[in-house]
């Protein structure tokens, strides 16, 4: 982290992609965007949001823009919600006091935390990370229209100079809340985790909407009112009180009017001088009407211990007690007063001991050993919370800044050695207002640019020891001088001599003949390191494998920029290249061996069968078998080199299929093929086209006979050499049959089937059962059940050809009919016969209501036998007979028990069959009382009495009748009444 600086990086956030750039609902009271480093180029980007929580939902997520100087190119990322605990409520109110996060009615503010890993894509000394995001809060009083502003926050630095620097970030939370007319203390509490100086200014609040942007040129919000507010004295209504310290951040001042203001911070981190970033803070600041009394903090002057306080400053020494108290006192004697320190974080080890918390008067006490690593300006920051809780209820919170300086011993530096004709920057630090002197012996004084100065540049001609002397500022830390020793290193005295010739494969030892000087070590590095024995020591042995120039360089105690250069030239024979691979050719053929090399070689193929010039690189082979070659290329001295090539001499196939066939529709046959030379095992079998074949990739594939076809094979080496034939199959069609449709017939009837087809020579029908003749072409059949019959038929080209009849067998008709049934005067009979009979023909017609429907009624005079002929929805037909027997006269009787009730014999009545007119029906019971009297037939006795039911019992009855004949019928008897 302690890199000189070389360029500025900007980081900036972005606008929520998720919002338009104007909404009318407001909720942004505060942001700041901050970044860390991870590794390489990789950074996270820390988007923090403090959201008013009355207004709108904040974002799930927000977009990061980023550019940088070096190119025109603008990049986002998405920010989402970090893990950790989120939406934590900043600045909560006294208990019984809710904020609007709270349901109550006080302002309250949540923060809100978004995180993301960017890599960046290149290196450049100007990064911008920003965040632009809808919409700001209203009722601001010092800015124009802030609710119709976008909220715009930044954050800058440098990855070419500062490469693994993380961004300062802020450690007190800000929306600040505080009384009119009460001076008020605050700081942000900025911390930097590289430990490099930071300052601070105001900025105007920035607006900026848009996509993302390499220049996205956000502007300034605008004043209210432009006369009233600035960014020197007035951010916000102070009556120009407003103070801000550059060098520790602690802002003072005294509100002067119930308001809520907008101040924008801009915090700079500085490296060795240099700028090498930035990040900005956008925060809101309440100003109540309340009576709350601010604390005040002073330092206690008596209880300082090695340490002096000075301007303000409490100033000790690194590696020495550091020891201070403070008072913070409120002239209110019910306040409640709490304070916390952030020592830990910028003074690690230290403690701060509090005594007298909550009460009006709190004191604190300082005590630490700081560390040489602990030197320079250090902001203590106590923060004084006042739990009084006066209305509205808020706990009032002061920021109080105690600056510590550290002072380390004064040290110069570097002591280092610089060749001859070099010069240094001398440096010194711990003090200030530095005198530099010379020990006896070396250069003079005038070889410093300045005495008086913390940075003289250095033009010693031989070693100098220079004196720096601090004259005060650290003279309370009693160590204000040091000594820098400058070394002059002589130049290093050595020679590579004359280049040298070697082989390829062989070795020769170089040397670069140092002379040392007397107390001087040197190293020595030669270029490049390839075919060396070690690129470190003066004589290595190199082994090339090419043409290689060296350069060695002997630098003396380490000091580079003091060595001293030779080069030697290694001319390295590298034998011959034969470009030529293994290669496949077909016999016959002849190949060009393409190759260069050396001409001082002598050069030798083996075998020298078939080579047109045996003793050149580039010859004509012409093999008779496949062979492989050698070359070898001798030189006087070096080792034979040496290279081999495989020629395979493949055969040129000569292919035969066989005759031309004539196939039927759907045959299959193998094919039958001979290659010559027949045992050569690397032939590429191709069959084109490939329909209707299993394998069109094989010597001998099965053809299925689909449509007339030529087929070719195509046989091939790997090395290309080819042979082919082909062989033409006429497919014959089998589809020459037509057969007669299919039939139905009723059983024990017959059928007659047809087959046509002018080329049939044969055929024979399968099932042969029910047939009278089976190779008939009209053969008529008789299945007693529904059967499918199948022809097959031959052709004249003996092709098969096969095709269905199927003969239905429909249901039998069936009809049922009783054998006889009796009528008697008066009454018929509906027919009702049973079957599956749809159509009916009934005879004789006499005394019938139809003659043509499934059930007429019958009604004859005499005796009659009726036929019925019942036909099927086929048409199949079935007969039968029925006898009616006509009675002359009409029967009567009466039932002799039944039970009273809602069943069906609930009543007793007389029974007849035929007409008959009832003269009288009475029923007495056991006493001879009648109970019932009737002359209606169709009338019956329930049962009952006079509307009451009658006992189970026997019941005398007596009847009287006449039928239509005029018989008379008179009868007695019992009836037993069951309940």
């Amino acid at each position: 982290m302690r890199n000189k600086l070389r360029s500025l990086l900007i980081l900036t956030a972005v606008l929520l992609c998720s919002l338009s750039t104007r909404v009318k609902a407001s909720h942004m009271a505060g942001a700041e965007i901050t970044y860390q480093w991870i590794s390489g180029s990789t950074y996270k980007i820390i988007y923090k949001l403090y959201r008013d929580c009355s207004g709108i939902t904040e974002p799930t997520s927000v977009t990061a823009c980023y550019f940088s100087s070096c190119s025109s190119t603008s990049y986002s990322t998405t920010l989402n919600k970090a893990a950790n605990p989120n939406g934590l409520e900043v600045g909560t109110g006294c208990p019984g006091y809710n904020s609007t996060c709270n349901g109550g009615s006080f302002p309250g503010y949540r923060e809100w935390v978004y995180e993301g890993n960017v890599t960046l894509p290149t290196q450049c000394n100007f990064w911008t990370f920003y965040v632009s995001i809808n919409a700001r809060n209203t009722g601001v009083t010092n800015l124009n229209n802030p609710g119709g502003a976008n909220l715009y926050v930044e954050t800058t630095f440098d990855n070419n100079a500062a490469q693994g620097n993380s961004s300062p970030y802020f450690t007190v939370k800000p929306v600040n809340f505080m009384c009119v007319n009460s001076p008020y203390t605050y700081n942000n509490g900025a911390i930097d985790p590289n430990g490099d100086s930071l300052s601070y200014e105001l900025i105007d609040p920035l607006d900026q909407s848009g996509i993302c942007s390499a220049n996205p040129n956000p502007t300034p919000v605008g004043w209210s009112n432009p006369s009233l507010y600035n960014l020197t004295n007035n951010p916000i209504s102070t009556n120009n009180t407003f103070t801000l310290n550059p060098t520790t951040g602690s802002m003072n001042f005294t509100p002067d009017i119930v308001q809520i203001g907008v101040i924008a911070l801009r915090v700079k981190e500085w490296r060795n001088g240099q700028l090498i970033g930035s990040i900005m803070r956008d925060m809101q600041y309440i100003v109540l009407n309340c009576t709350s009394v601010p604390p005040v903090l002073n330092t206690d002057s008596t209880s300082l211990s090695g340490v002096q306080l000075i301007n303000g400053q409490v100033q000790g020494c690194a590696n020495q007690p550091f020891n201070f108290c403070f008072d913070i006192a409120s002239s209110s004697s019910t306040a409640i007063l709490v304070a916390s320190a952030n020592n830990s974080t910028i003074a690690p080890g230290s403690t701060v001991t509090f005594t007298g918390q909550t009460t009006d008067s709190v004191e604190g006490c300082f005590s630490w050993v700081p560390a040489l690593a602990d030197t320079g300006l250090k902001v203590l920051l106590i923060t004084v919370k006042d739990s009084t809780c006066n209305p509205p209820g808020i706990i009032l919170t002061q920021t109080f800044t105690i600056p510590l300086y550290i002072w380390g011993p004064t040290v110069g530096g570097p002591d280092t050695a610089i060749c001859e004709i070099d010069s240094v920057q001398l440096w010194a630090k711990g003090g200030s207002d530095y005198v530099w002197t010379v020990l006896p012996g070396g250069s003079p004084i005038t070889s410093l640019s300045c005495t008086n100065c913390p940075n003289p540049m250095a033009w010693p001609t031989v070693s100098t020891s220079y004196v720096v002397t601090s004259t005060s500022g650290n003279n309370i830390c009693n160590k204000y001088i040091d000594t820098v020793d400058i070394t002059i290193l002589p130049a290093p005295n050595f020679d590579l001599g004359a280049d040298v010739t070697t082989c390829v494969g062989d070795s020769i030892q170089l040397d670069i003949n140092l002379v040392p000087d007397p107390g001087m070590t040197y190293s020595v590095t030669w270029f490049p390191n390839v075919y060396l024995s070690s690129d470190t020591v003066q004589n290595p042995i190199v082994k090339p494998l090419t043409d290689t120039t060296y350069v060695v360089t002997v630098v003396p105690n380490g000091i580079g920029q003091c060595g001293g250069r030779d080069t030697i030239f290694v001319n390295a024979l590298r034998g011959f290249t034969i470009f030529n691979g293994d290669t496949a050719i077909c016999k016959g053929a002849t190949v060009q061996i393409q190759g260069l090399g050396e001409t001082e070689y002598t050069y030798t193929w083996t075998p020298s069968l078939g080579v047109s010039n045996a003793g050149i690189v580039n010859p004509l082979i012409n093999p008779d078998t496949s062979q492989l070659y050698t070359i070898t290329a001798s030189y006087p001295g070096c080792t034979d080199s040496m290279q081999q090539i495989f020629i395979d001499v493949q055969p040129v196939p000569d292919v035969y299929v066989g005759a031309d066939q004539i196939l039927c529709l759907g045959d299959t046959v193998h094919i039958q093929t001979t290659v010559d030379p027949p045992l050569y095992p690397f032939y590429n079998y191709s069959w084109a086209p490939g329909g209707g074949l299993d394998d069109p990739n094989i010597a001998e594939p099965v053809f299925t006979a689909l449509t007339t076809t030529t087929l070719t094979l195509t046989v091939k080496t790997p090395a290309g050499c080819t042979g082919s034939d082909d062989v033409k199959f006429t497919v014959v069609p089998t589809d020459f049959i037509t057969i007669s449709d299919d039939t139905a017939i009723c059983p024990r009837d017959t059928a007659r089937l047809v087959v046509e087809g002018g080329t049939i020579a044969t055929l024979v029908w399968s099932p042969a059962i029910y047939v009278n003749d089976s190779n008939s072409f009209t053969p008529d059949v008789y299945p007693v059940t529904t059967t499918t019959y199948m022809v097959i038929a031959r052709d004249t080209n003996f092709c098969l050809d096969t095709n269905f009849v199927t003969v239905e067998v429909k249901p039998e008709a069936v009809i049922m009919l009783p054998d006889s049934v009796r009528i008697f005067p008066g009454q018929s009979y509906q027919m009702d016969p049973g079957g599956n009979g749809l159509y009916f023909s009934w005879f004789p017609p006499a005394g019938l209501s139809a003659t043509d429907i499934a059930n007429p009624v019958a009604t004859p005079n005499v005796n009659t036998r009726y036929f019925v002929q019942a036909a099927t929805e086929f048409g199949c037909i079935a007969e039968d007979s029925m006898d009616v027997y006509v009675s002359y006269d009409s029967y009567i009787d009466v039932p002799n028990a039944f039970s009273p009730g809602s069943h069906p014999n609930s009543t007793i009545k007389v029974v007849h069959l035929g007409e008959a007119t009832l003269k009288s029906f009475i029923i007495y019971n056991r006493w001879g009382q009648k109970v019932f009297e009737t002359s209606n037939i169709n009338e019956g006795w329930d049962g009952t009495l006079g509307g009451k039911p009658q006992p189970m019992g026997v019941y005398v009855y007596t009847v009287e009748a006449v039928s239509p004949t005029g018989r008379r019928f008179v009868k007695q008897g019992n009836i037993t009444l069951i309940r």
